[in-house]
């Protein structure tokens, strides 16, 4: 893939395309590509970890906004300079190092306290990724699964602050609280992010042992999945609030569980119908007969009309699978295939042989005898 390639397109939207829209492009487009379901395949990993870049940058408003004036030039440092021109550039005009791309310059020019609000205020936890695999009748009738899956959860021990019980955060002695830090010469200054606190205004004092101050702890979680009947093989079910943890309060993201349906060894499925393969023999095909067919919710007899022919299909109405959007069922096809015997008895033989006999008089039927004449004709007889 081209390096440059534009981050809307990788993931199908417009540049006008809300937040809403691009996260959900992502994760359509993450699903597809993701290397559990791509196993091997180099391209597929490319395009996802470009598809994980683009999410990045058009998730986050101060990136994006940097990348819809300036590209992925921009991202770096700006066109032809990277970040740490620019940071030479500034400090060598009396202002001070450390800017590491154009947004801190442009919030330091002109004022960063409202990516330091942003910070503090409440977000939503990232989302998760499960799976479950069902057999085909599960996916016909529906089923009840335990999913099992790590996740974040605000430590318990220092309520998410990451400070040690019975300590707390204090003011950051570099920016006195203030989460930016000014430099300049003359009367032309500017403020930029406090690289001790990274914006914060305080820093922890001690930080708690459990969590190693990231205010965070790992657990286990099980939750019951409710599989809807006639979910098909790589669709997901949502279950919403329980992600990871969400940061300042926030809450949880969700979980995304993706179902696989193995495939059964009498029936297939093509959207909501299903299909069944039934051998019958030449009798049967000749004379009629009524026939035991399987269906999702127990046998039921057909009738087979004397003279069927081979790979003959015949529509069973609502036999097939519920829409699992409630929108009626499909139909259940039956394909009726010609058995021919391998081993024969002597009687079947001698039977068969009279059946041939018989036969003669059929050949001499307009249908099959100008059949006959044709195949003479292709080869000359």
């Amino acid at each position: 893939m081209a390096g440059n390639q534009d981050y809307y397109e990788l993931l199908g939207v417009a540049k006008t395309a809300a937040p809403e829209e691009i996260k959900k492009a992502y994760k359509k487009m993450a699903m597809k590509y993701h290397p559990d379901r791509n196993p091997g395949d180099k391209d597929a990993e490319e395009k996802f970890k470009k598809i994980n870049e683009a999410y990045e940058v058009l998730s986050n408003p101060e990136k994006r906004q940097i990348y819809d004036q300036y590209g992925e030039d921009g991202l770096k440092g700006g066109a032809g300079m990277d970040g740490a021109d620019f940071s030479e550039m500034f400090k060598n005009a009396g202002f001070g190092g450390g800017f590491s791309n154009l947004g801190d310059i442009f919030d330091n020019m002109f004022g960063g306290g409202g990516r330091r609000r942003a910070r503090n205020m409440p977000q939503q936890g990232t989302d998760l990724v499960s799976k479950i695999v069902i057999t085909f009748k599960e996916s016909y009738s529906g089923i009840s699964k335990e999913i099992s899956f790590n996740r974040s959860s605000t430590c318990q021990f220092c309520n998410g602050s990451g400070a040690e019980p019975g300590s707390s955060r204090k003011a950051c002695p570099t920016c006195k609280g203030t989460g930016q830090v000014r430099s300049g010469n003359g009367f032309f200054s500017i403020s930029q992010t406090c690289p001790t606190c990274r914006g914060e205004g305080t820093i922890i004092e001690k930080p708690c042992t459990h969590c190693r101050g990231t205010g965070f702890l790992k657990e286990t979680k099980k939750v019951e999945v409710k599989v809807p009947a006639g979910i098909a093989d790589g669709m997901q079910i949502r279950v919403a609030g329980e992600g990871n943890a969400g940061l300042n309060g926030g809450p949880r993201g969700d979980v995304y569980v993706d179902v696989r349906v193995r495939e059964d060894e009498l029936f297939t499925r093509e959207g909501n119908d299903i299909f069944v393969e039934i051998p019958i023999t030449y009798s049967q095909a000749a004379l009629g007969d009524k026939i035991e067919v399987p269906t999702m919710d127990g046998p039921v007899d057909m009738t087979l009309p004397a003279g069927t022919q081979p790979n003959t299909k015949m529509r069973l109405k609502d036999k097939g699978f519920p829409d699992v959007h409630g929108r009626g069922k499909g139909a259940l096809y039956v394909i009726f295939k010609l058995e021919v015997p391998r081993n024969l008895s002597d009687a079947h033989k001698e039977a068969i042989q009279k059946l041939k006999e018989f036969e003669k008089e059929i050949r001499e039927r307009p249908t099959l005898k100008d059949y006959l004449d044709k195949i003479k004709k292709w080869f000359g007889k």
